[in-house]
């Protein structure tokens, strides 16, 4: 997995990250990995979680598929270290 860091503003990180299947993924930080904010993480034509931000650990608050619609909780096992290389300590349980 290939990473490029970018900001859209310098309070809000973005991570862009490339999958072994050659889709994109983007991680856009609402707000500061120490607050409590939201951290939305898309999949090229795929799925879209969201999570809140307390402690410096990530929260799952949903997930979406590719249509929008709400969909099970699963967590990819490349979603954790994408998060901590944007400062996180990982996701709560």
């Amino acid at each position: 997995m290939s990473v490029q860091s970018g900001r859209s503003r310098p309070d809000e990180p973005r991570l862009r990250s490339e999958l072994e299947d050659g889709r994109s993924v983007d991680v856009e930080v609402t707000g500061s990995p120490d607050n409590k904010k939201r951290i939305d993480v898309r999949v090229e034509r795929g799925r879209h979680w969201v999570f809140a931000v307390q402690d410096r650990t990530a929260g799952l608050i949903l997930t979406l598929n590719e249509n929008g619609q709400r969909i099970d909780d699963e967590i990819p096992s490349w979603l954790e270290p994408l998060l901590r290389r944007i400062g996180l300590e990982g996701i709560k349980a």
